[in-house]
């Protein structure tokens, strides 16, 4: 679900009013000057709440905190608040309010005429990232039965306990000779599934990764459905760049982390790490830069937290990921953790 475009229809087709009755807010009144007051589901103060009528529907809550960062807040923080909800728990419950799918694309309702406009920009720009614009969907989990329920040594040898395979569900592909790594939307349905080609050594002709089943990855956090409790509980996600070192974490006992399945994030990426409100620590490959962390920060809101994993003691190797070695692993957590936002 693409926040922005909820919220623009949220204030097209006029849901404020509904939305805030659903979650117990009362003395709901519309100012003809664009805005909404309440009261919060327990208080007596009428005004407490405040929304804008824009399609940002900016919030704000002047008699709760109801995020635990400095940031900007909105009506989905505010029903993430009002009902307990994570992030996800709160998009689910505002698309069955709204009789929408979860993963209703509101591209699809683009006129055709529209939607061809926009394909051929993208290719006059050379955009090779066209096959990342497909939209995120559930897929039966009956296709994992395809594939054969095994742990392996690659893994293993590469920090990956046979327990965390298995936690993750990882398993064989005979045809294809790939270990498949199922990839889980962060309300936990089965959106995709990738292959890592088992053979230790590979040729420059090797694919390493591909998709068995197609999934955009630059809208899945990966290992999001598994680690969201921990995330809350520690008040810190470790971001790396691929699902291995999501693996490698949890094998180690810190379970608080996602992958992105790459350097950059999409805005869909953005947005799921912004909303869980906690301290953002990215974990990126030795060969990432100061200036690459900084501008990856850049992108997110202020307010939000932002750290990074950076190797000033030198003891990686040269692309070695901070996530290979538990022993190094332990070392960066304790010394190496940087603010850069």
């Amino acid at each position: 679900m693409d926040v922005g475009q909820l919220k623009t229809y949220i204030y097209d087709e006029n849901h404020v009013e509904e939305i805030l009755s659903s979650i117990g807010c009362h003395h709901i009144y519309y100012h003809s000057s664009g805005y909404w007051t309440c009261a919060n589901k327990d208080g007596d103060n009428k005004q407490a709440i405040v929304i804008r009528n824009n399609e940002y529907l900016p919030c704000i809550n002047y008699t709760r905190q109801i995020v635990e960062v400095d940031r900007k807040t909105d009506l989905i923080d505010l029903v993430c608040y009002n009902n307990r909800f994570t992030f996800p728990e709160g998009l689910k419950y505002l698309c069955e309010l709204l009789g929408l799918d979860y993963y209703h694309d509101f591209n699809d309702d683009i006129p055709e005429s529209l939607q061809i406009t926009d394909l051929i920009l993208k290719m006059k720009r050379n955009d090779n990232n066209n096959s990342l614009d497909i939209s995120l969907k559930p897929i039966s989990e009956k296709i994992l039965t395809y594939y054969h329920n095994r742990v392996n040594d690659l893994f293993y040898n590469d920090n990956i306990s046979y327990e965390t395979q298995q936690d993750f569900q990882i398993g064989y592909d005979a045809e294809s000779n790939r270990i498949t790594i199922p990839i889980f939307s962060e309300v936990g349905d089965l959106v995709g599934v990738k292959g890592r080609l088992f053979k230790k050594e590979l040729n420059n002709y090797d694919l390493k990764y591909l998709y068995l089943e197609p999934c955009p990855r630059n809208r899945v956090i990966y290992g999001l459905n598994k680690s969201m409790p921990y995330v809350k509980r520690v008040g810190r996600i470790y971001v790396t760049e691929a699902e291995k070192g999501v693996m490698q974490l949890w094998t180690y006992g810190d379970k608080n982390a996602g992958a992105t399945g790459g350097k950059e994030l999409s805005v869909q990426q953005i947005e799921l790490l912004t909303r869980l409100s906690v301290e953002i620590v990215f974990v990126q490959d030795k060969d990432v830069s100061k200036d690459e962390l900084s501008s990856l920060a850049n992108k997110f809101a202020d307010g939000i937290p932002i750290y990074a994993v950076y190797d000033t003691d030198n003891i990686l190797n040269e692309k070695e990921s901070p996530t290979d070695s538990p022993q190094k692993w332990e070392y960066l957590k304790k010394n190496n953790i940087y603010r850069i936002k």
